[in-house]
């Protein structure tokens, strides 16, 4: 079960999550900094410090896409 999460449910979350931040606040740095919080606080309290792993590619999935809303909506 914790595979569907890692691999579907966590990124289809993250992603728009970044695109409705980025739109509701027009920021780009935003979305990454509050989903590496989240993440972080998550992989302390729920999951092992293993998930770690996981907030970081979460964190730059979400840079990339904040990022290449930034520059289309420039």
């Amino acid at each position: 079960m914790e595979f569907v999460f890692a691999f579907l449910f966590w990124p289809i979350i993250v992603v728009i999550f970044s695109i409705s931040s980025f739109f509701l606040v027009k920021k780009w740095f935003i979305a990454p900094i509050i989903t590496c919080v989240i993440f972080v606080i998550l992989t302390y309290t729920i999951f092992n410090p293993t998930f770690l792993f996981w907030t970081v590619i979460y964190t730059i999935l979400s840079l990339l896409v904040s990022i290449l809303l930034f520059f289309k909506y420039k």
